[in-house]
Parts: C-alpha cells; sequence; structure tokens
C-alpha cells in the first residue's frame, strides 16, 4: 500500500515511452497551431519581449547604447501598424508619425527596469534562431521565436511526465492526465507558442523541481546538486516568477537537518555557505525587491483587491490576447467547481491516509510531495502579497504562475483521482483527457480565431 495507490500497482508503464512521444507530438502540433493563429504581437508584452530577444544579439544594443535607433526598431515600429496592433487592446490606435519611435508605442524594459529585468544570456537562448537569420524580416523572426517556445513547451511537458514517473512509477492516471492537463491548457498553449521570457523561466523551474523530486526519491549526489542550483539559479535571472525557489529548497534542508540533526554541527554551517552561495548569485533585482517588500510591510498599507485573486484564476486557464478577452462565464464556473472538487478530493485523501504518513518506506515520496506544495503556496503567495504590500493591480496574470504549472496539474489530478473509484480509473482518465481536450478547442476555434478573424 502506497500514501496515494496507482491504478495498478502491478502493471508497469511498458508503453510509456509511446505515451510521452505521442504527448510531445501533440504539443509540438498544438504549438504550431497557436502559433500560427495568434496575430503577431497579440500576446502579453511580446513586442517589448522581442525587442530584449533581438537586442541580445548585440552588447550595445542590449545596453541601449546607441544615439540613433536601430534599422529593426523601425521594422518593429512598423510592423505594429501593420497588424494593426492597437484593435485588440484596451487602448486606442495612435496616429503614425513620420519620425514616431518604437518607444513612443512600446514600454521598453531597459528604460523601465534600468536593466534590472531579465540578463542578456537567458534572451539569447530564447532567441537562438536569430542568429542564423540576422538580417531576415522582423516578423519571421519573431515566428521563429516562437517555435523555439514551442519547442520549450514539449521540454516542460516531458520534464512533468519525467516528474510524475518519479513520486509514482506505476501511476497510468497521474503519468498520463498530469501532462495532459498541462498539454490542453488553452492559456498555457497560448503563452508558450508566443515570446516570453516566463516560458524559458518555466522550463527551467520546472528542470529544477524534477531533480529535487528525483534528489528526494532516489537520493542526491553532487551532479543533481549542480543541476538543481544551476537551474534555480538560471530560472531567478530568468524572471521574478521563479523566486519562490529558494523557499521550495529550502525544505529540503529542513528534512535533512532533521533527519541527520545528530551532525547539526557540521549541516548547519554548510547550509549557511549553500544559502550565502544562493544569495551571492542571485540577480540583483530580488535584492532590491526583499528590504522593498519588507519596508512596504512595516507602513502597514496592506490591502488586497479582490480582482487580483480573480483575474489570477480565469487568465491562468484562458483569458486570449492580452488576457483582456474572456471566455463565457459558464465556463470559468465549470473549471471552477472541478478545481473544488480536486481540492475536496485531497482533504479525503489526506485524512484518509494520515497514519501512513509516519512509515519510513513512503517519506521520500511524502518529503517530494511537500516540497511541490510549498512551491505552490509560496508562488501564489508572492503574487498576492506584492500586490497587497504595493497596493496595486498590476501583477495579476495567471501565467505568472506557471512556473508552478506542474505541481498544479499533479496536485488537481490527485484530488481527482481520489474521487474516482480505483475500477473506474481508466475510463475518468479517458474522460479527463477528453474533457481537457474539448475545453482546449472551444477556446481556440470558439474564442481565438474569432476574436481575431471575424472581419475576414
Amino acid at each position: 500500500m502506497t500514501p496515494y495507490p496507482a491504478t495498478a500497482p502491478s502493471e508497469p508503464l511498458f508503453w510509456g515511452k509511446s505515451i510521452l512521444f505521442w504527448l510531445l507530438a501533440l504539443a509540438l502540433v498544438r504549438g504550431i497551431i497557436y502559433a500560427s493563429v495568434v496575430p503577431p504581437w497579440q500576446a502579453p508584452d511580446e513586442p517589448a519581449q522581442f525587442e530584449r530577444v533581438r537586442a541580445s544579439l548585440s552588447a550595445r544594443e542590449w545596453n541601449s547604447e546607441f544615439e540613433t535607433d536601430p534599422a529593426w526598431y523601425d521594422e518593429l515600429d512598423h510592423s505594429l501598424f501593420t497588424f494593426n496592433f492597437w484593435d485588440f487592446l484596451d487602448s486606442g490606435r495612435p496616429p503614425q508619425k513620420p519620425n514616431s519611435r518604437l518607444s513612443d508605442h512600446v514600454a521598453l524594459y531597459h528604460e523601465i527596469y534600468k536593466g534590472l529585468y531579465g540578463s542578456r544570456p537567458t534572451y539569447a537562448l530564447m532567441g537562438w534562431p536569430l542568429f542564423l537569420t540576422p538580417q531576415q524580416n522582423i516578423i519571421l523572426q519573431l515566428y521563429l521565436v516562437r517555435l523555439n517556445t514551442v519547442l520549450m513547451n514539449l521540454g516542460i511537458i516531458g520534464l512533468a511526465y519525467l516528474m510524475v514517473r518519479a513520486i509514482f512509477p506505476h501511476d497510468i492516471f497521474l503519468a498520463v492526465g498530469v501532462p495532459g492537463l498541462i498539454l490542453f491548457n488553452p492559456q498555457h498553449t497560448h503563452m508558450l507558442s508566443t515570446v516570453n521570457n516566463g516560458n524559458l523561466a518555466e522550463l527551467l523551474t520546472t528542470a529544477a523541481l524534477y531533480f529535487t523530486v528525483r534528489g528526494i526519491i532516489a537520493g542526491f549526489t553532487w551532479r543533481n546538486g549542480v543541476a538543481i542550483l544551476g537551474f534555480s539559479v538560471t530560472a531567478m535571472w530568468t524572471k521574478a516568477t521563479a523566486y519562490f525557489l529558494p523557499f521550495a529548497l529550502g525544505c529540503i534542508a529542513l528534512f535533512y537537518l532533521w533527519r541527520y540533526r545528530r551532525y547539526w554541527r557540521w549541516l548547519l554551517p554548510a547550509g549557511l555557505v549553500l544559502a550565502g552561495l544562493f544569495f551571492f548569485l542571485a540577480p540583483r533585482r530580488l535584492i532590491i525587491l526583499v528590504p522593498d517588500a519588507l519596508a512596504r510591510f512595516r507602513q502597514n498599507e496592506i490591502y488586497l483587491d479582490p480582482i487580483v485573486p480573480q483575474d489570477l484564476f480565469l487568465s491562468f486557464w484562458a483569458m486570449p490576447g492580452w488576457t483582456i478577452f474572456r471566455v463565457h462565464p459558464v465556463w470559468y464556473q465549470v473549471v471552477g467547481w472541478l478545481c473544488l472538487l480536486a481540492i475536496g478530493g485531497l482533504m479525503v485523501g489526506l485524512v484518509m491516509r494520515w497514519r501512513l504518513f509516519s512509515r519510513p518506506e513512503f517519506q521520500p515520496e511524502i518529503q517530494a510531495l511537500v516540497v511541490l506544495a510549498v512551491a505552490v503556496v509560496v508562488a501564489i503567495g508572492i503574487i498576492l502579497g506584492w500586490n497587497a504590500l504595493s497596493n496595486s493591480i498590476v501583477y495579476r496574470q495567471g501565467r505568472s504562475l506557471y512556473a508552478v504549472m506542474t505541481p498544479i496539474a499533479l496536485f488537481l489530478m490527485l484530488g481527482w483521482r481520489q474521487l474516482i473509484p480505483l475500477g473506474w480509473r481508466k475510463v475518468g482518465l479517458l474522460g479527463a483527457i477528453t474533457l481537457f481536450f474539448l475545453f482546449d478547442s472551444l477556446v481556440l476555434f470558439g474564442y481565438i480565431v474569432p476574436i481575431f478573424y471575424s472581419r475576414y
């Protein structure tokens, strides 16, 4: 018996490679469809994100060390008018003036964040296809970078599958259901087929969490530790959505301090050295934000606008374009009730199995789930907390939670799995995948295509 028994413990996943192959093939096809259907620049911050990707090819352009804008700035600016960029935004279309600059129409990150946003190597990793086509049309370059982000989604889905297999090696329901839920989340696919550094951050954080889970289950090695540290630091240098990682990884330190508490005199200094190394490698923006948050907390001006958690939930599932367009409210209600059912299933599972949690043979799996749960709670808490401390509603997009997409999908599937009788789980899995697919198709063909192409 296990804390969450497999659908058929004696049935090996001998067809696991076939499952993974079809999941990745579907992810590639769907990603290409979304990347092709969504018009240029019609995703959150895509013009500014692409500017950073293109600028990463040159140190001079990355640091904005020029008096006259590069030629591709003008090309990008003109393409905004060519593809009717403002027709799908809340703001009106500005007049196209002969001497207008890109910065007149797009909020450029280097000017806003003074060089503290992202890092050149990570943006260069996003835009590596541009090194092969530096002189091509700006729209062709955009689609090449979009294709690269589609490939990132394949990596995320593959890592999600491996993570589930590490914790539940014989559970078909979870092995297929978790990557399937990620695969058919329409908003996630929409974002992972457009240009945004959050896509790379999600891939890196998923890799860090996978190696963390793998280390907890099978034992840590120095290679495993280097992978965790490397992916975590790189993810935080990529985007602030990965700033939850130190808290999740801190859980591992607590587990090992307790397990080897007899050697705390050695482990505590070693932990402090690792924490110092993490602090040294952390991005400067994180170092600035922490004292800023503490200062805001001392002022006691804390207020969380209800629209923040509401929009976080809605845009996590489906808000196409610049998270402006919404699907019919009934679909959000259906998804909301399904999520509540999953939470209820998790609570039932905890109550039914709480006696097993103290048994040594189950500790690695339980610790892995605790680390993933902490990652989800902290990631959500950081977003809600920052909005409350800053008294703003700026950071309320569900894509900010995609760094913990895999843990969220895992806990949702665990909750639903608990409510399905053992003999019906294969049927339940087929039904769940079908519902995911229908919801994704509804959003794509019932909303995204009509929104962008109804006038033709």
